[in-house]
């Protein structure tokens, strides 16, 4: 492929897909802890709730980069900043194997959540520059495929990985690969040569006033919950308290999540063609359903259906959940939305609920947490009956 962009969708479709390969990697890495967790705890010696400290300092790093990203990128070309991110990650877990303490573990995975915050931003910047606006939707939905098809082989490559080396050396190999890949891309990858305008914050403490806003930001807390933070202590839910093998636990996880990607299909299909608020208010009343299953002490098979269902449900949210943003905001208010938002929902996804959850599992129970999750998801249906009235009373005036 010769030229500059952008091109037309099929000749950008191998560097759309270099991009999306490039995410496989950052969203992996992120989430390689949680099916190693239970060699952590016996590495470091360490209960849930130490252990899931480290995915809480993994997302402070990532809020951080997250924030200050916008900025930057007015002064770095987005290209750079998105094979940089996935180097600069990939030698960050290299040195992972030095990592033979709690304290030094914290360390390392905030440097790492550090180095990956950087990667979403300017990936999005490098993505929307390969291709022309008709086609946009079709490039983030090859990009998008990278976390679902992650989130299937995840937990079995990690357990393949164990077969050859230490949790350390899982991350240093997971390391080397991203290092390699990441510095492929700076030589050789296309798109995001143009630098960004800085934000512009215009109107902002309007946005904060708007009760439209605290909607938005619970319905995205609940959905990246039920995403990221309830997969983070799958494995040693079911170890510890529905009595699986960790190898047999990685497994399940990977079979109950071969669903998402068609769900994902289903939720955008849905979120065109369907009322957005009433496929939300369902999926989230599944999900609180698909908890309550996991709660069932001693039970597997109501365990696995949970499981099964709790990945599914979460799946079709997200199209319905962004298509209700751009509903309640118009479009050139979506940055600062943006802005606003996303730096939120790492900590609270990636950080505070796996460490609550962690927490509860040592001291009291998964159950409980769990159903705290449950009824998380309950009460977000105000946050969706209140959007879904004031769309109804502005109409089309607000897009």
């Amino acid at each position: 492929m010769t030229g500059e962009p952008p091109f037309l969708f099929r000749g950008a479709l191998p560097w759309t897909a270099f991009v999306a390969v490039l995410f496989w990697l950052n969203y992996s890495a992120r989430a390689m802890l949680s099916p190693l967790l239970v060699s952590v705890e016996a590495d470091l010696g360490v209960g849930h709730a130490a252990a899931t400290s480290l995915l809480f300092m993994q997302s402070l790093g990532f809020c951080v980069a997250q924030f200050s990203c916008g900025f930057l990128l007015s002064r770095i070309r987005p290209f750079r900043m998105t094979g940089g991110s996935v180097l600069a990650s990939g030698l960050v877990l290299i040195a992972m194997l030095t990592v033979h303490s709690l304290s030094r573990g914290r360390l390392m995975f905030m440097l790492f959540g550090f180095t990956a915050g950087f990667y979403f931003p300017a990936a999005m910047a490098t993505l929307s520059s390969l291709v022309y606006p008709r086609d946009w939707g079709k490039a983030v939905a090859v990009h998008e495929l990278a976390p679902n098809v992650g989130f299937i082989f995840l937990p079995l490559l990690a357990q393949a990985g164990l077969l050859i080396a230490t949790w350390q050396g899982v991350f240093a190999l997971l390391g080397g690969f991203m290092a390699l890949v990441g510095g492929a891309f700076l030589l050789f990858g296309k798109g995001g040569r143009a630098y960004s305008a800085p934000p512009s914050f215009r109107g902002v403490s309007g946005m904060v006033r708007d009760p439209a806003l605290g909607a938005i930001v619970i319905l995205l807390a609940i959905a990246t919950i039920g995403e990221f933070s309830v997969f983070s202590v799958l494995q040693i839910y079911l170890v510890g308290e529905q009595g699986f093998r960790p190898g047999t636990a990685n497994i399940v996880i990977s079979l109950a999540r071969l669903v998402t990607p068609l769900a994902v299909v289903i939720g955008g299909w849905a979120a065109d063609r369907r009322d957005v608020y009433r496929v939300v208010g369902i999926g989230l009343t599944v999900h609180a359903v698909a908890l309550g299953l996991m709660c069932v002490p001693g039970a597997r098979t109501p365990a696995l259906i949970g499981v099964g269902m709790q990945a599914a449900s979460i799946a079709v949210l997200f199209p319905s959940i962004f298509k209700a943003m751009a509903q309640a905001f118009p479009a050139d208010r979506q940055p600062v939305l943006m802005s606003l938002s996303m730096p939120v929902s790492p900590v609270i996804s990636a950080g505070l609920a796996p460490l609550f959850l962690g927490w509860c599992g040592e001291y009291l129970s998964f159950a409980v947490g769990f159903a705290t999750v449950a009824v998380a998801s309950l009460v977000g249906l105000i946050a969706v009956f209140y959007l879904a009235r004031r769309h109804a009373r502005c109409g089309e005036s607000t897009l």
